[in-house]
């Protein structure tokens, strides 16, 4: 009888592990420098989108013009009355750490009364590089998305950009 306990806490203890095995991970996109990190949350893949929407395939952002991250495949929320609560906080740097500029949560009005989680898989941070950011200089751009309801859930995108 105690083998048969000790196998069954066993088999428990691994499909617990089972569970949680996409809920901590890291991503690269080697053509961009993209790297994205996640604890909590899943996701499938995160890449930089131009103006026009056209998917990246360096880190040079034209002067008065934006672009965006995207994550996609954005899951394991904790739903509140079956919705998801993301929010998203944009921080641009210069090559010596100095803070250009914060957004704390730019997703507060679209997910104010929540979304249905299968309209949450795919989170977006758009960032418009304008005076006073300098042609040829280097930006750290770090999207962190993150679960309103909790706190320990989140998402960071991080990217240095060369201003063209």
């Amino acid at each position: 009888m105690k083998k048969i306990t000790s196998l069954a806490s066993f088999g428990i203890f691994i499909l617990l592990l089972s569970a949680c095995q996409f809920s901590v991970g890291t991503k690269k996109d080697l053509k961009t420098g993209l790297s994205l990190s996640y604890n909590g949350f899943k996701a499938d893949d995160a890449y930089l989108v131009d103006a026009t929407g056209k998917r990246m395939e360096n880190n040079k952002v034209p002067l008065n013009s934006n672009f965006s991250i995207v994550v996609t495949g954005v899951g394991n929320y904790t739903l509140k009355d079956g919705k998801a609560y993301p929010g998203c906080e944009i921080t641009v740097k210069d090559k010596s750490g100095k803070v250009m500029g914060t957004l704390p949560d730019v997703m507060s009005e679209a997910a104010k009364n929540g979304l249905d989680p299968n309209g949450a898989v795919t989170l977006t941070a758009t960032v418009s590089m304008s005076p006073p950011f300098k042609v040829g200089e280097t930006y750290h751009v770090i999207a962190r998305f993150f679960d309103k309801q909790n706190a320990k859930s989140k998402l960071t995108a991080e990217v240095d950009v060369v201003l063209q």
